[in-house]
């Protein structure tokens, strides 16, 4: 009898033992998949919020005529590859219909799976559709730092390592300020970009309450002071290599005041 309760108790101690291995010794690499598989698939998920931001900060130029942006052909909503990898020409005039076709299928197909880097805690709802737009502009390699089929590129972007370590959300949107120049240039158009990624990364914008808002109207502000904290100087403020993003409630009033559509003036709504 005595013996029948030692191996029963050590039997006991076995199954525990693998248990605290499997929970302990495996947990931190569990976490990560399961973070990673959630953020991907809520990301494709939220695709339609994605596209109705994409629709607030692309516009509808071109109206399906290819138009020439940076060294590329651009359709709607700021496509430059179609479905099948071909580059659009501008040759390629497309419906409103197929155009938000291709931009949902680029969200989903060529944007969504860089989510599999965002590895180290599952993202809110709010921090993902921030996260798609900043590599919907930058690019889903320099955020990560990965190519799209896996291959390692370059060391990951600060902003995803502030993401993982579960930074403030404030210091997590001054990360994409990082991103300021083009063609050698301060690009104050991606500034003002930043601001509308912040917001929607901190959930002060969502797909609801920007329906109203004008398509690419926030771009046409000459002052600085409505995205971000500036100095005695009127210079934008910066710490550590980042510029400090504003998020106060005067600010966004105005954003939302100096956005909306009036009447006649066409409206995120009626280009989605």
């Amino acid at each position: 009898m005595k013996k029948t309760k030692f191996f029963v108790a050590l039997a006991i101690f076995a199954v525990i033992m693998v248990l605290c291995f499997t929970i302990g010794g495996n947990g931190s690499s569990s976490k990560s998949k399961n973070a990673a598989e959630y953020n991907v698939a809520r990301a494709t998920e939220l695709s339609e919020d994605i596209f109705t931001f994409i629709a607030l900060i692309e516009g509808d130029k071109g109206q399906g005529k290819p138009y020439h942006c940076g060294a590329r052909w651009t359709s709607w909503y700021g496509v430059t590859v179609k479905p099948n990898g071909d580059y659009v020409t501008k040759n390629d005039v497309v419906s409103k219909k197929i155009g938000k076709e291709w931009c949902i299928y680029h969200i989903e197909n060529r944007l969504v799976p860089f989510f599999k880097h965002f590895d180290k805690r599952k993202l809110s709802d709010e921090q993902i559709i921030g996260c798609a737009l900043f590599m919907y502009n930058v690019g889903g390699e320099i955020v990560t730092g990965y190519s799209l089929d896996g291959r390692y590129v370059q060391a990951p972007s600060k902003f995803l390592e502030a993401v993982n370590d579960g930074e403030s959300d404030e210091y997590c949107v001054n990360c994409m300020t990082r991103y300021r120049r083009s063609a050698g240039k301060r690009a104050n158009g991606l500034l003002k970009r930043h601001w509308v990624q912040g917001a929607a990364y901190m959930g002060i914008l969502d797909a609801q309450n920007i329906l109203d808002l004008r398509p690419e109207q926030f771009y046409k502000t000459k002052n600085f002071g409505n995205y971000y904290w500036l100095n005695k100087k009127r210079q934008m403020i910066e710490k550590g290599g980042l510029y400090q993003l504003r998020y106060d409630d005067i600010t966004i009033n105005a954003f939302f005041n100096m956005n909306q559509a009036g009447e006649g003036q066409k409206s995120v709504r009626d280009i989605i």
